[in-house]
């Protein structure tokens, strides 16, 4: 992994199953490391220093997957922001006939991980003709699918494109998927490198950006017509709510504004949606546009111009 860094532009690496050097991860020059737990750690996250404008975790410790947010270098006053997960399904033996008996509640993870990020990545160790067309799905991998159509997410994924090249030579399969909000993340150029294959797994590079507005923008929220049982159900029970730590404050804040997000429409405001308007008021602004039109032409005096702007006004 180290000798590929070099060769790469990437400014993120999300890493399964991390090599351990006297018992600690890898450093990386001009990365930083966000590792899944400091025990039993099986996930890490590496961001490019000065890549972000900043990084934050906003998942809960867990020893297999990874929530961060990074808020990219803009212009604007907010900056836009993308929750990228790290993700590793862990088998209970390492057994070929086992792939899909995960060791936790797959379920409640997956809603937890889809609730919190953008984009999701990760060694899934799960089979469905969604990735790779000859498979039959098992009840988890169908349990992800359906996850991911209801949170809208989309793999990015080529379908047959093979990840993982088993060492007992086995035939190949797809395992390490990519999902992402379509409402929220663009994905392109999704590539695997076998040539710098690790073990059994192959790189995967793919380029990740935001939609334009993918940030809140509250000005124009229709705030009467909230979804407040929506966002009551995105948001933790006042009861189990305890924040220790700044990691614990930044994760509760990335959910309180992504059930905003989630629950609160937004409207257009245009000079047809105002409640004052009405085709009396348009018929005397489109006389008093025409008038003024006139007098920069020199069709009519200033008086009458004036006269009939005040009117409008």
């Amino acid at each position: 992994m180290q000798a590929t860094i070099p060769n790469t532009d990437a400014n993120i690496l999300l890493v399964q199953e991390p090599p351990l050097l006297n018992g600690t991860l890898p450093p990386l020059d001009d990365f930083h490391c966000f590792p899944s737990h400091k025990q039993a750690c099986q996930v890490v996250t590496y961001i490019r220093k000065k890549a972000f404008k900043s990084t934050s975790v906003i998942s809960d410790p867990h020893t297999d997957f990874l929530v961060v947010s990074v808020t990219l270098h803009s212009k604007d006053r907010k900056a836009p922001t993308i929750n990228i997960a790290n993700y590793y399904n862990r088998l209970q033996n390492r057994n070929w006939r086992t792939w899909d008996q995960p060791t936790d509640s797959l379920n409640a993870l997956f809603q937890q991980i889809f609730a919190l990020a953008d984009l999701v990545a990760g060694d899934m160790n799960k089979h469905h003709p969604r990735w790779e067309t000859s498979r039959q799905p098992s009840q988890w991998a169908q349990n992800l699918v359906d996850i991911c159509n209801a949170a809208n997410f989309r793999l990015a994924n080529t379908p047959n494109i093979f990840t993982s090249y088993p060492i007992n030579n086995s035939r190949p399969v797809v395992l390490d998927l990519l999902f992402f909000n379509q409402d929220q993340i663009t994905v392109k150029n999704w590539h695997t490198h076998p040539e710098h294959k690790a073990l059994d797994h192959t790189p995967i590079s793919y380029q990740a950006w935001p939609k334009t507005g993918m940030y809140q923008k509250y000005k124009g929220c229709n705030w009467k017509n909230i979804n407040r049982a929506r966002v009551a159900e995105l948001l933790p029970a006042p009861g189990e709510v305890d924040i220790q730590d700044e990691q614990d404050f930044n994760h509760l804040y990335h959910l309180i504004l992504r059930a905003l997000r989630i629950g609160t429409s937004t409207r257009r405001v245009t000079k047809w949606s105002r409640p004052w308007c009405n085709p009396d008021l348009a018929e005397i602004r489109r006389i008093k546009n025409t008038t003024f039109r006139d007098f920069q032409a020199g069709r009519t005096d200033k008086h009458t111009y004036h006269r009939i702007r005040n009117a409008y006004l």
